[in-house]
């Protein structure tokens, strides 16, 4: 990861298949994970119960069933929350 980017410290699956991010330097984003699921890899995460199963590890959502995302994009494409 870049230093450029803060690092992903907490993450809450949200329903409607939002995400809750918290990063290093203090900011709260909320990032809709909708339009990912029409990609093969994510197809499975619609399921809400899967989709709410995750953990972040060295600054990365991963998944139990074996997807991870981009910290990246995550914060390039959230909006910010209080």
């Amino acid at each position: 990861m870049s230093g450029n980017y803060p690092k992903l410290k907490e993450a809450h699956a949200l329903d409607g298949h939002y995400l809750l991010l918290l990063f290093s330097n203090g900011e709260k984003k909320l990032y809709n994970f909708t339009p990912n699921l029409s990609h093969p890899y994510y197809k499975s995460l619609s399921n809400q119960s899967l989709f709410k199963n995750l953990s972040v590890n060295d600054g990365e959502i991963e998944w139990a069933t074996g997807q991870d995302f981009c910290p990246h994009t995550l914060y390039d494409n959230s909006m910010y929350t209080k």
